[in-house]
């Protein structure tokens, strides 16, 4: 009976530990989110017709966060946009884009990006160009670089700056903690999706190392209890 313990409580374990893990690996680690959108949206570079889109992170590396817009399903790209951390007072219960306020008839342009209950969000860095046009029609400043930019490497290190709507230019100083803000402009919501195999795994495996290692552990101690109660 005491051995019959034993190895109930090591697969007791085991089984702890894979359900742990199975709940952190069904959350989607490249923070995908579907957004419906009913009319037309301005994003850096590119202008899309209303309907719903994906929004995915793809680089984690980086301090300029990597996001991929694609279709609902994953399967037509769009855009793979650079940003920066916009760090927010309170988290959202759900996951939020927030418009820059553009001129009515003009596609809304989206300025930022925050996944459900967290703080920190990612800001998009518009082309010089863009930024220009946008600035005419707004009464915010927009992200963009301070010199023109023409290739993805490019966007990823050049110094930033915020155009305003008369054309002044303020340069952007990244830190590692920036000051929390409270988000302005108009909330569009969306659903966070759920994985899918035709997207390209970006995610780290160390969750399943962990997994596999915790499920080692576990059945060498119920091995070794075993044995000591043989003895």
């Amino acid at each position: 009976m005491t051995t019959m313990k034993v190895l109930r409580t090591a697969c007791g374990i085991a089984a702890a530990v894979a359900l742990a893990a199975g709940v952190a690996l069904a959350q989607p680690h490249d923070k995908r989110t579907v957004f419906t959108f009913n009319r037309p949206i301005s994003l850096p570079g590119v202008t899309l017709p209303a309907g719903k889109y994906m929004f995915r992170l793809v680089d984690t590396e980086t301090t300029r966060k990597v996001i991929q817009v694609l279709s609902e399903n994953g399967k037509t790209p769009y855009a793979m946009l650079h940003t920066i951390p916009d760090i927010r007072r309170d988290a959202s219960g759900s996951p939020e884009v927030r418009f820059l306020e553009t001129a009515k008839g003009q596609p809304s342009a989206v300025k930022a990006w925050w996944y459900p209950q967290e703080r920190i969000g990612y800001e998009f860095i518009y082309p010089k160009e863009q930024a220009r046009r946008l600035a005419l029609a707004i009464t915010e400043p927009v992200l963009t670089t301070r010199e023109e930019t023409k290739k993805p490497e490019e966007i990823q290190t050049a110094q930033l700056e915020r155009l305003g709507p008369s054309g002044q230019e303020t340069p952007v100083v990244e830190t590692a903690a920036p000051e929390p803000i409270v988000p302005t402009g108009v909330v569009q919501e969306g659903v966070v999706a759920e994985a899918r195999t035709e997207l390209p795994t970006t995610a780290s495996q160390l969750p399943l190392v962990g997994l596999i290692g915790l499920l080692a552990l576990a059945g060498a101690a119920g091995i070794r209890l075993f044995g000591i109660v043989r003895t």
